[in-house]
């Protein structure tokens, strides 16, 4: 073949790939010959992928946090229901009553830190009405008080009727953060990203001046209705007791839009866990706005029943001064008068106490040397208003103080006031709080 057919059988060789312009313009070498079959070999293989089928539907993407956290702070309403355990125990451990209980809620939880339902402790039930930090009110039967961590008046007082209480902490779960605003707040406070899954999430980054965690989040299951591939929002964060420990929790979401609260599972709500066994798994359903009005218009009726004064659980004592007491000199100790100044210092409470006053003596002035304990008396003082005082006058009457005054000659006294409150009421203020609830 002669030099100028080789030539024209190249160019009709590379016109189909669309090369005459190339070969007419630019006189073949081996060189570039060799060039012009490797560009043709690749855009043969870009050929042959291009006739491969299409691949399939791609995976939807992981939800942005700020999406969630948009969702519940849209929602006028959510509804929880399920389960925790919690240390709520009396002062004095009865016989029956365990450290840990079992907690069972179905809550309403509205803005403006309102939320009311029932709250079942160890199978004891209450209704509670929350109303932001002004009061909360509930109302249960003898056995749900037997088991609070506290009751600071009888509790026969509390049986039964609706009671002030005064610890809005309560029943080892922080009931506040349950509504959609608290919710949301936590929510836009997360830094990590949104997951999927059941895995356990990162341990928490700490400053450098901080000691390094001591445990690792743990996993926990999603709460019911949750699916296991669920998106979640994770919380976690060192747990503030010096000991390097991690507390975590989990809110769960569905995965694809419109995007909806579905729960909560963890110990990061509680109050004070004591073992990896006291988790929370509570499901939530957000609420329309005519749910959210209907929920208002329950509550306005619950508030209705609470009665202008109620029974208040509160630590209100009265405050004591003691007179000063007079040294008896040798032939004339006798009954020791002793003077009790009581004053209330709360701003809403009328109060009710009994009181014993205890009385030692000792054959030297100073108080730390008169330790002997020669007698008690007792005074009592009934419904005393808000920022008033009363004073009282009990007798110590008992042989020990004869005996003393024969052993020592001179006797000094010093004395000892302990209180139970017998009863604690105060205004409910509950025609106030419902004329302030939102009306649609």
């Amino acid at each position: 073949m002669t030099g100028s057919s080789w030539k024209a059988t190249r160019r009709a060789a590379a016109a189909p790939a669309g090369l005459t312009a190339l070969t007419a313009l630019t006189p073949l070498t081996p060189l570039t010959a060799l060039t012009l079959l490797t560009v043709l070999a690749v855009l043969a293989g870009a050929a042959a992928c291009s006739s491969a089928p299409p691949p399939g539907p791609a995976r939807p993407d992981v939800p942005k946090a700020a999406d969630l956290t948009a969702s519940v702070r849209a929602a006028p309403l959510l509804h929880w229901t399920g389960s925790w355990r919690a240390s709520v125990t009396t002062r004095e451990l009865a016989p029956g009553i365990k450290p840990t209980e079992d907690v069972t809620a179905d809550l309403t939880a509205l803005d403006d830190g309102i939320l009311y339902g029932t709250l079942t402790v160890a199978g004891a039930p209450a209704s509670v009405l929350v109303l932001g930090e002004q009061a909360v009110f509930v109302k249960a039967k003898a056995a749900y008080w037997r088991k609070m961590e506290h009751v600071d008046v009888p509790a026969g007082d509390l049986t039964g009727t609706w009671v002030l209480h005064r610890r809005p902490v309560q029943y080892g779960l922080d009931l506040m953060r349950l509504t959609p605003r608290r919710v949301a707040a936590d929510l836009a406070a997360v830094t990590a990203p949104v997951a999927t899954g059941t895995g356990a999430p990162p341990a928490p980054s700490v400053p450098s001046w901080q000691d390094p965690p001591t445990a690792v989040p743990l996993a926990y299951p999603p709460p019911d209705g949750a699916p296991a591939t669920a998106a979640r929002m994770d919380l976690v964060r060192m747990d503030g007791s010096g000991t390097g420990s991690v507390r975590n929790g989990a809110y769960w979401f569905s995965a694809a839009a419109p995007y909806r609260l579905l729960g909560y599972s963890g110990a990061e709500l509680l109050t004070a866990p004591s073992s990896q066994r006291d988790t929370a798994r509570l499901t939530a359903r957000p609420g329309t706005a005519e749910e959210a009005a209907a929920a208002y218009d329950e509550l306005r009726e619950l508030l209705r029943e609470v009665p202008r004064t109620v029974t208040a659980n509160a630590f209100a004592h009265l405050d004591t001064e003691l007179s000063k007491l007079t040294p008896c000199a040798p032939g004339v100790c006798g009954p020791v008068a002793v003077g009790v100044r009581l004053r209330n210092d709360s701003e809403s409470f009328t109060v009710s106490e009994d009181l014993t006053v205890t009385l030692y003596g000792g054959g030297f002035w100073q108080p730390e040397r008169i330790t002997g304990k020669v007698g008690e008396c007792r005074v009592s003082v009934r419904r005393l208003a808000p920022g008033k005082s009363v004073r009282k006058v009990c007798t110590v009457q008992d042989p020990r103080i004869q005996r003393m005054q024969r052993k020592e000659k001179y006797v000094w006294f010093r004395g000892s006031v302990s209180g139970d409150l017998t009863e604690v009421t105060a205004p409910s203020e509950a025609e106030r709080l419902a004329r302030e609830l939102p009306r649609s």
